[in-house]
């Protein structure tokens, strides 16, 4: 709905210069800046009658329909995190149609946080706990699968080396796998 109302507000302010600057022109002038801004406008109205269907097509602006689009709603952060406490420091990055490398890391970050288990609790003798031992083998595999996925990604030169290595750094030092309470 915003991007209308900035499109209809650009249409708007288009006329009203084009109003103020007729006054000081001559004739000539006036039909050359008449004429474009008639195209002006039917770019405008275009552009506003495609962005009312991309609106509701590409949630998130990234060019990729819905329909084709593996993260409808994109994680357009500007760098990389693994966790609410580990800023990568990577810049975020589109690596296909849809699919930041944000999105990629939080899918992971999702499949580990699910094979962990949050909702499972073991039983002791203090109470109820998460498996630590649990833990410690996922965070494992999450790190291995952050190596593979930035392995791919060096491939492609869509990161460099070093950049590589602060995403493996930061999954070493990541709390993933995670889980929050609803209290």
């Amino acid at each position: 709905m915003k991007r209308v109302t900035i499109i209809s507000c650009l249409i708007l302010m288009t006329a009203l210069i084009t109003s103020c600057e007729q006054e000081t022109l001559d004739p000539a002038e006036n039909a050359e800046l008449n004429s474009k801004t008639e195209i002006q406008s039917s770019k405008l109205s275009k552009l506003e009658e495609e962005g009312l269907h991309f609106i509701s097509d590409d949630y998130d602006n990234d060019g990729c329909l819905n329909v084709d689009d593996a993260h409808p709603w994109s994680n357009m952060s500007e760098t990389i995190w693994f966790d609410d406490y580990t800023d990568t420091g990577v810049e975020n990055s589109f690596v296909n149609c849809g699919s930041t490398m944000a999105d990629l890391v939080d899918d992971l970050i999702r499949e580990m946080n699910e094979e962990y288990g949050c909702g499972e609790w073991v039983s002791s003798d203090q109470g109820s706990e998460i498996n630590m031992d649990n833990w410690k083998v996922i965070h494992r595999k999450f790190v291995r699968r952050i190596a593979r996925l930035t392995y791919y990604w060096r491939k492609d030169k869509s990161i460099t080396r070093g950049e590589r290595s602060q995403l493996y750094r930061a999954a070493k030092e990541s709390k993933v796998p995670y889980c929050y309470f609803e209290y």
